[in-house]
């Protein structure tokens, strides 16, 4: 009984992995395919700025509110544009057509993936708009410009000037490397990003198409949705500029305990 166990076992790792191998091929050819037809890096290059638009937006938003907390109210305007980039991703994979908004597989233009059976009933590709990256859901703003808050004011006024022989003129300088650091971060990450769009933006409507059964008979039972594929994607560079933010905000509220933005922190260089 035991050899008979051992040859379907075999047969079925065989099968699975004629499967795998069979999804890996259309990915590539689904890839190759959109890359021709859409400019991947560009759409890539539209979401991140309409991404980093949305962080300096809530930003502006929860100073308003108001969050006084620079590290929190950065953390969440960082959160906000990471979820934002989601939704443009999302509006990006119903304007190739590989997830209409409605759901409705009819919707399906089959023109994307000639070669692969994709049902009958394909009709026209959803033209909606999708602008977004990565940087990884970069922040934006963080008020640099905004006005000085009353308090801060006093005791600005209180503490007079600080020269970089002082402590403080010491922070300002820690502070602007840490500064120079989440730059960097956020913009590698926006690099990553458009430089790996037609990987990243391609697997993720191969996903999709996947995760909808829209490729039949060779959908696989572990295969996860688009956000998955985009999770595993950017979730490196956006801890990398979490983490790097999360510094920002320390160091510059010990530089200056009563401010709310940068340009707060900076104006104690006069």
């Amino acid at each position: 009984m035991a050899v008979p166990a051992t040859g379907a076992s075999a047969s079925a790792t065989s099968a699975s992995r004629s499967r795998l191998a069979m999804i890996d091929a259309q990915r590539d050819e689904y890839r190759g395919r959109l890359m021709q037809r859409f400019w991947l890096r560009f759409h890539m290059t539209l979401m991140l700025a309409a991404t980093v638009g949305t962080g300096a937006l809530a930003n502006k938003a929860l100073l308003a509110i108001p969050v006084h907390s620079m590290t929190g109210r950065w953390l969440i305007a960082l959160i906000i544009s990471y979820a934002a980039f989601f939704a443009f991703i999302r509006l990006w994979l119903a304007y190739v057509g590989a997830r209409p908004l409605a759901l409705d597989v009819g919707d399906v233009d089959g023109a994307v993936m000639p070669n692969v059976d994709i049902g009958p009933g394909a009709g026209q590709v959803f033209h909606g708009g999708g602008g977004l990256s990565g940087g990884g859901g970069a922040s934006g703003d963080f008020g640099v410009g905004d006005t000085v808050s009353a308090p801060f004011r006093t005791a600005l006024d209180g503490a007079g000037s600080l020269g970089l022989d002082d402590e403080g003129g010491c922070l300002l300088v820690v502070l602007g490397i840490v500064l120079l650091a989440l730059l960097a971060g956020i913009g590698g990450g926006v690099v990553f990003l458009i430089v790996s769009a037609p990987h990243l933006l391609a697997d993720a409507a191969f996903s999709a198409l996947l995760a909808g059964g829209l490729v039949k008979s060779i959908r696989r039972i572990d295969e996860g949705d688009w956000e998955g594929s985009v999770l595993r994607s950017t979730w490196k560079p956006l801890a990398i500029v979490a983490l790097v933010t999360v510094v920002a905000g320390i160091v510059a509220h010990v530089a200056a305990p009563g401010a709310r933005t940068l340009g707060e922190v900076l104006m104690l260089v006069r």
